[in-house]
């Protein structure tokens, strides 16, 4: 899914509804070159997490 349309949507659709809930933090996004790890979204740690939760919330809804 990673590099795909609907996962730039997904990146999207995600900093529209936790914009309100994360007051001083950075959706600034990480650069893709070699230095930086897969699973590596945002350069802020927490919004990070935050995705990785949500990207699995939004899997489990694909699957019911």
């Amino acid at each position: 899914m990673k590099g795909t349309k609907e996962f730039y949507e997904l990146m999207i659709q995600f900093e529209k509804d936790v914009k309100n809930i994360t007051y001083g933090h950075s959706f600034e996004r990480e650069k893709r070159d070699a230095k930086v790890p897969a699973d590596v979204f945002y350069a802020d740690g927490y919004i990070n997490q935050l995705f990785h939760a949500y990207m699995l919330g939004y899997a489990n809804g694909k699957t019911l």
